[in-house]
């Protein structure tokens, strides 16, 4: 990869969040923010996504090295699914203390796996089946570990802010990676 094309990766990546942001102070679903605020939390959580996202390529990298493909593949989806099961169960005992219904809980940890899964197929048939598993895993878990701060605030609606920008973000690099790296 040249610097030219980092660059551009870096750049788009940061223009989607502010773009995300300002949609969301614009519309005001999920949360009341200014358009300057939506712009900054777009920015600063774009960064984020591109962190994580490098994280995730040196991970890959180093587990290959040390891992059979086909088990490395199997650890990423049981890691999906310990992820799954953390958002929901863990986080209904921690902040539900256990009482009432689970199933919010149940949406909440649904939504992004539900995107996490159409980005990974449209990347699979872009790239191959091959690309499908790496594609979700980092799409859910590694958004999953992003957001955790977010998910610790106790403020929903800026919670969903915050995940819809990482999740926006973090599909976009997975979705341009492979375009960039042929060109």
């Amino acid at each position: 990869m040249t610097l030219r094309k980092f660059a551009f990766m870096v750049g788009t990546t940061v223009g989607l969040g502010i773009l995300v942001g300002a949609l969301h102070a614009l519309t005001k679903i999920f949360a009341d923010i200014g358009l300057f605020i939506g712009m900054q939390v777009g920015g600063f959580v774009s960064a984020t996504a591109l962190m994580g996202f490098w994280a995730y390529l040196t991970l890959n990298f180093i587990v290959k090295g040390f891992l059979p493909e086909r088990f490395w593949r199997w650890v990423q989806m049981l890691m999906v699914a310990i992820v799954y099961f953390d958002l929901i169960y863990l986080r209904y005992l921690t902040q539900g203390q256990g009482t009432g219904a689970i199933w919010p809980y149940v949406g909440f940890a649904s939504w992004p796996l539900a995107i996490a899964l159409a980005v990974a197929w449209v990347k699979a048939k872009v790239s191959g089946k091959n690309a499908f598993v790496p594609a979700l895993f980092f799409l859910y878990v590694f958004t999953i570990i992003e957001w955790y701060v977010a998910l610790k605030s106790g403020q929903p609606g800026l919670t969903i802010v915050i995940g819809t920008i990482l999740l926006a973000c973090n599909s976009y690099l997975i979705l341009l990676l492979g375009r960039i790296l042929r060109s």
